[in-house]
This record gives C-alpha cells, sequence and structure tokens, in this order.
C-alpha cells in the first residue's frame, strides 16, 4: 500500500516537473532522431563510397549540432522556467523628518545566567 503511494507520489511529481517542458523535450528529441538519421545516411554512404575525408567534420558537425540543439532548449523553455530576481525599487529620501522623539530604544544587555528571553518578559505589554 505505501508502495503504490510512494510510486504514485512520484508519477504525480515527474508530471509535474515535466508538464512545462514537455514540447521542448520533444523538439529536442525530434532534432536528435533528425541528425541521428542524417548522419547514419553519411557513414553509409561513405562505407559504400570509400571517401573517409569529410567524417571527422561530419562527426564534429554533428556533435556541435547536439550541444546547440541542448542550449537553445536551455535559453528558449528552461530559461522561462527560472525564478525571477525581486526588483526592489530604489529608496527615496523621506519629505518628512522623522520626530526626535522617536530615538530606538535600546536593547538590554544579557546578565551572566540570562537565558535570552528576560527582554520578553519586561515588556509593558505583558504588565498589563
Amino acid at each position: 500500500m505505501i508502495s503504490q503511494l510512494l510510486k504514485l507520489g512520484a508519477l504525480v511529481a515527474l508530471g509535474r516537473f515535466l508538464k512545462p517542458r514537455l514540447t521542448g523535450l520533444l523538439w529536442v528529441a525530434a532534432a536528435w532522431v533528425a541528425l541521428w538519421f542524417a548522419h547514419g545516411e553519411f557513414v553509409s554512404y561513405v562505407q559504400l563510397s570509400g571517401d573517409t575525408r569529410y567524417v571527422l567534420h561530419a562527426s564534429l558537425l554533428k556533435t556541435l549540432l547536439y550541444a546547440l540543439s541542448i542550449g537553445t532548449y536551455v535559453l528558449l523553455v528552461e530559461r522561462r522556467l527560472w525564478p525571477r530576481p525581486v526588483r526592489i525599487p530604489a529608496a527615496t529620501k523621506p519629505t518628512t523628518k522623522p520626530p526626535e522623539s522617536s530615538k530606538p530604544v535600546p536593547l538590554p544587555q544579557p546578565s551572566a545566567g540570562d537565558d535570552g528571553f528576560d527582554f520578553l518578559r519586561d515588556k509593558q505589554t505583558l504588565k498589563k
């Protein structure tokens, strides 16, 4: 029973992870299949003709196109899903000065036997 619930939870999590990425991943898979097929056809041609001058260039081009497809996927799909930085507006100077009487109240210094909660015990709202 617990095993089935864990499997269901894993499938739900995987589905939620893949849902925004599915179309991009399908495009990358289609591009890879097309590259694999084209390179296979070229290798078949080289085997039949015996002309091996461009085999290295074809392999490097294939690897470059694989990497380019991954880079394009990251730029177009994954980058959209990255968290956006929060933009905080620039601080502006206040038009009025704060009143002089609102000086910050210094916190009491902890004593040697302080447990760290003495500042709460001496609050005025707790004494009422």
